[in-house]
């Protein structure tokens, strides 16, 4: 269990790991911000590394929390994954491109952390594809968990590809393109007409 001071040091230091990337935030940097010494810092956490693996457990847990949320407004699977893909979109306005590059160049390890989450995800994509097929929303001919790869397969492309930021695309950008193309591509008139609709709603 966390101790205030810690659960604020967390929430700071994820927020600027987002905002300026991993390797531009210092723990100076860090402690000057939250004002506080570095010596009270590293009496909390021990070095950058092990702070850097409880942002990203403070971000699994707050995902976790907003989806969970979701959950209960949303009337159907297909409206779920429209919103949960809307605020990742969101997100990634807000993230600097240098913090999946530095997370990858100077943090493997932790980087698996990534990996191994996207196992875990990878099976609650599948329950909702295959929630929208029995629900008519999805076409019933497609196999829920090919779906789910294809779709984890195009994110990835976006996330680790060089050539996103030469051709001066966004990431918010190509996301919605990707999600969107992909959608009306294995939706049903049902899903069709739904996503159709959210897309009008989202416009204005």
């Amino acid at each position: 269990m966390y101790t205030a001071l810690e659960q604020r040091i967390i929430a700071k230091a994820s927020e600027l790991f987002l905002l300026h990337g991993i390797k531009a935030v210092t723990m100076d940097f860090l402690a000057t911000e939250m004002g506080i010494s570095k010596r009270t810092l590293y009496e909390r956490f021990k070095d950058k590394e092990t702070l850097l693996r409880k942002t990203l457990e403070y971000q699994d847990k707050k995902s976790r929390q907003e989806r969970e949320k979701l959950a209960k407004e949303c009337t159907n699977p297909l409206e779920l994954n429209l919103m949960e893909y809307k605020a990742i979109s969101d997100s990634l306005r807000r993230i600097n491109r240098n913090y999946i590059r530095d997370l990858q160049k100077y943090h493997p390890q932790i980087a698996d952390y990534f990996t191994k989450k996207r196992e875990t995800d990878m099976e609650k994509v599948v329950s909702v594809m295959e929630k929208s097929i029995q629900e008519g929303y999805i076409r019933a001919e497609l196999n829920p968990r090919i779906l789910a790869l294809l779709l984890r397969v195009q994110l990835e492309t976006l996330i680790y590809s060089e050539k996103i930021e030469k051709n001066h695309f966004s990431y918010p950008e190509v996301f919605e393109t990707i999600v969107l193309n992909y959608a009306r591509g294995i939706a049903t008139p049902k899903g069709l007409e739904l996503i159709e609709d959210f897309m009008e709603k989202m416009n204005h």
